[in-house]
């Protein structure tokens, strides 16, 4: 069996990489399958490889959806980025009362943002992609969710009076977690309430307050460090 590689990819293989015929590769599907293949045949526009091996590799759990509040200028490449690189499986771009951007070109975004997962999956050697999601609005968001035994919803807010460390420990084994994250100026006291109302811990971060990249980056990987393997 052959799979053949075109697009992007083949630059990377063969300038960054530097691969060459006869090289051994590791490919993935996105979706948890892990490739051992051998160059056969390479040029401008593609690469054949040999398959060696196949081997269905188990995806992390929990599974963690993480809902960011959209911030200003750039700053969503770098969360998506590296919210990739924690192991995150989704993201959900959201419209809160205290956006202050206004997304153009909506679909155009949403791949750039679903480009950078790909890079960033590729780059940390993982065996799933990420899924970017369409941009929602907050309540519709909110408005939407089913309890369920098995997730964890968290919504780290400055008001907050549980540690998310006590709130991770009191729910070890969960299958799914979504975690709120809100742009610069944080969640409304409003919009902390509804999600209280719809089963969101209020969880602390600790004393200072952080910016939304850097709140992002500190609870995944805080879930990360709590929920892998000891």
């Amino acid at each position: 069996m052959v799979i053949t590689i075109s697009g992007e990819d083949v630059r990377h293989i063969e300038t960054v990489l530097r691969m060459k015929i006869g090289d051994d590769l590791l490919l993935y599907d996105g979706q948890g399958t892990e490739y051992q293949v051998k160059i056969a045949h390479m040029d401008r526009s593609s690469i054949r490889t040999e398959i060696v091996s196949r081997t269905k590799r188990e995806i992390r759990s929990p599974r963690v959806t993480l809902v960011q509040g959209l911030p200003k200028s750039d700053k969503m490449d770098m969360i998506v980025q590296k919210a990739t690189e924690l192991g995150v499986a989704e993201i959900i771009p959201l419209v809160t009362e205290r956006t202050i951007v206004k997304i153009r070109d909506e679909e155009k975004r949403i791949t750039r943002w679903q480009k950078i997962c790909r890079e960033a999956a590729m780059q940390s050697s993982r065996i799933d992609i990420p899924w970017v999601r369409g941009v929602q609005k907050f309540q519709d968001f909110v408005a939407s969710l089913v309890s369920h035994p098995s997730s964890l919803n968290l919504l780290p807010w400055e008001e907050g009076t549980q540690p998310i460390k006590s709130v991770l420990h009191g729910n070890e084994g969960v299958k799914n977690i979504i975690v709120l994250i809100g742009p610069e100026g944080g969640f409304s006291k409003a919009e902390a309430e509804v999600a209280d109302e719809k089963g969101f811990y209020l969880v602390s971060l600790g004393p200072n307050i952080l910016r939304t990249e850097t709140a992002s980056i500190a609870v995944l990987s805080m879930i990360l460090y709590e929920t892998s393997p000891q």
